[in-house]
Formats: C-alpha cells, sequence, structure tokens
C-alpha cells in the first residue's frame, strides 16, 4: 500500500511539474511541450500502477476505492508541502518510494 500511495505522490508530482509556475519554482525555467508531454505520461503511468497495485492486493472494487483515497491524500501532501517548504517536494518523493519499494519487498 506505501508502493501505491508513493507512486501517487508522484503522480501528483509529476502533474504538478507540468505547471510553468510550479516548474519554475521548483525546476527553474519554463518546461518546454515535450517536457510538459512526457511528465503527463509519467503520471498516467504513476497512477495506473498504482491503481494495478490497489487493485492488486484488495480487489478491484475496494482497490478502486483506495486508490482514490490514496490519490486524494497524495494530492494533500503535495499541496502542504508546496505550501509550506517548497524545495521539499522532490526531495519527499525519493524516501517515500524507497520505503514504498521496501515495504513491497518485505
Amino acid at each position: 500500500m506505501l508502493l501505491a500511495f508513493a507512486l501517487a505522490y508522484l503522480g501528483m508530482l509529476a502533474l504538478c511539474l507540468t505547471m510553468s509556475r510550479h516548474h519554475k519554482a521548483l525546476l527553474g525555467g519554463e518546461p518546454g511541450s515535450l517536457r510538459q508531454r512526457v511528465l503527463r505520461w509519467a503520471a498516467a503511468i504513476c497512477f495506473a500502477l498504482a491503481l494495478g497495485l490497489c487493485s492488486l492486493s484488495l480487489g478491484g472494487e475496494i482497490g478502486a476505492v483506495l486508490w482514490l483515497c490514496q490519490l486524494m491524500l497524495a494530492a494533500l501532501l503535495l499541496v502542504a508541502v508546496l505550501a509550506w517548504r517548497l524545495r521539499w517536494a522532490l526531495p519527499v518523493a525519493a524516501p517515500l518510494l524507497a520505503s514504498g519499494m521496501l515495504s513491497w519487498w518485505l
């Protein structure tokens, strides 16, 4: 479940980076059209993988509901990090993904 949440956070972060305001604040510069398309595709892949993990672990119906809840919580976490400590948005993703991978292996 933690890996699915980490993927939801990464997907939300990728969607956030498609916006020029957040891209400029986090990475310094306007995103090009190719980078925006790549980030949108990366977000869609992260969301699909998170949905697959939730459905695989809890079944289709409950997994989809849990996935939607995780998307909402990941968005809330990202909004809080962007509002509180803007520069922490990217570094938060690495330990979240690492702990998700570790919990998935165990």
